[in-house]
């Protein structure tokens, strides 16, 4: 039954998700572009940020089981698979408004510090927004005992590699 209500959790983040049916870095109202700051097509490092960020050194403190071979399942989200679970990450182009409206379909939401501009941690992850219009978003779902992190811990861990990737330019 828990599992059930994570996947339908899952389902319903996606399907909500902001700017998810865009595949730049403008956000839906031009944030990008009116800043200045060009970011290219940041979204693009989505698809190898699983291959990219989650390192051994990572992965080791992170998960219970060794990690699969990470997968690019578009040209903005990728997954690491083990025995226990699955950790995926999706990069997204939108505003501050478009994260916020996002946020209210999140599980048991709660701030958290030093990830981007404003973070979330939630029931299966985190989201977390930087100015003018990344949102990266690493759900993490499995059996009980998959991660070895759990509460703030597992938040920073997951926010640093979102602080990386806003960091990152494609």
């Amino acid at each position: 039954m828990t599992r059930c209500i994570a996947y339908l959790a899952v389902a319903a983040a996606l399907a909500n998700a902001p700017g998810r049916c865009s595949h730049d870095d403008r956000a839906s109202t031009g944030s990008a572009s009116s800043s200045g700051t060009s970011t290219g097509n940041w979204t693009s490092l989505g698809a190898t940020a699983c291959a990219t960020y989650f390192t051994a050194d990572v992965t080791r403190n992170l998960l219970a089981d060794p990690p699969g071979t990470p997968k690019t399942l578009s040209a903005q989200s990728c997954s690491l698979h083990t025995d226990g679970g699955n950790i995926s990450v999706t990069l997204i182009a939108d505003n501050a408004a478009g994260f916020d409206a996002f946020s209210k379909n999140l599980v048991d939401p709660h701030p958290l510090t030093g990830v981007g501009d404003k973070a979330l941690q939630h029931m299966i992850g985190i989201a977390a927004f930087k100015a003018p219009s990344r949102v990266c978003t690493i759900d993490a779902v499995g059996a009980p005992g998959f991660v070895k992190l759990s509460g703030d811990a597992l938040g920073q861990a997951l926010g640093a590699v979102c602080n990386k990737l806003f960091a990152a330019k494609p």
